[in-house]
């Protein structure tokens, strides 16, 4: 998202919460868990997990502690290199 658009619609230091669509495989949990806590810290993200019907799709939601617009960008370019991605929201 484009820096401006996040600092009209959310406040910081505060939650910001992204979702991320991808296969439900080991590689591509880690891999979306280890870009948000590269962008921020582990103490600053929370995560919850959502499998599809079939079982091989699955929606991780990010729940970010961020200190300012930055962060959030840093974890949104972080999650774009993670392999498997479908779909960021």
């Amino acid at each position: 998202p484009h820096r401006d658009l996040l600092l009209a619609n959310h406040k910081f230091p505060g939650a910001y919460v992204i979702k991320v669509f991808g296969p439900a495989q080991l590689d591509f949990r880690e891999g979306t868990h280890a870009a948000c806590v590269r962008a921020l810290t582990a103490a600053r993200v929370r995560f919850s997990e959502r499998s599809s019907k079939g079982g091989n799709k699955i929606c991780i939601t990010a729940m970010l502690e961020a200190e300012d617009v930055d962060e959030v960008i840093a974890a949104y370019e972080r999650l774009y290199e993670v392999p498997g991605l479908s779909l960021i929201l």
